[in-house]
């Protein structure tokens, strides 16, 4: 992995997000308007796939991993984008907006914190670093905490960051992106924390 690349990725994820989760607590975007973006994005994908556009196309060269770049452009934009979609259908706003922050924040502060400080290997997955997903967990609930009560961005934080921590996958090359993973498990653990 490009860690020059990875690095803009992370940071270019953490912005964008906060942009966006701005965007949708003023009213200005919703479901509808990421429903059609997500549409846009997978069309886009597909034709950068055979023809580079000039601006698309140099924006997935700085910010796009090799492998994805040659194989499905954008993916990871896409699955972002998706990602808060499903949570903004699947949960009330201030859930989905809380839950929206732990992918924007602890996602990027986890790979950015992992990368330069860490030194302990995770217990659930040897390709993560310990002290990554802990200040994952600090930072996204303190984002968290801006739409929903301490407990619940505490129990969001530390699910989505746990389950950022583990590759979930479908089969041996399926592995589902934690851009999806991430926000629906912190909105869920709210959502079931109020139901006790």
């Amino acid at each position: 992995m490009d860690y020059k690349i990875e690095v803009k990725r992370k940071i270019f994820h953490m912005i964008s997000g906060l942009i966006l989760v701005l965007l949708i607590d003023l009213g200005i975007f919703n479901a509808l308007i990421l429903g059609i973006i997500l549409i846009l994005g997978i069309f886009l994908s597909l034709l950068t796939n055979k023809i580079k556009i000039p601006l698309i196309y140099w924006c997935l060269k700085h910010l796009d991993r090799k492998n994805d770049l040659n194989n499905y452009p954008g993916i990871g934009a896409i699955t972002f984008i998706l990602g808060c979609f499903l949570s903004l259908i699947l949960f009330e706003k201030n859930i989905a907006l809380a839950s929206i922050m732990v992918l924007t924040i602890g996602d990027s502060i986890s790979y950015l914190v992992g990368t330069h400080f860490g030194r302990t290997t995770h217990p659930l997955n040897k390709n993560k670093l310990l002290e990554g997903t802990v200040a994952g967990i600090v930072f996204a609930f303190f984002g968290a905490l801006i739409f929903v009560n301490y407990k619940e961005a505490l129990i969001a934080s530390i699910f989505g960051m746990l389950i950022e921590s583990v590759e979930l996958r479908l089969t041996k090359k399926l592995v589902i992106d934690d851009n999806i993973t991430v926000p629906l498990i912190s909105g869920l653990a709210i959502y079931l924390f109020r139901l006790f």
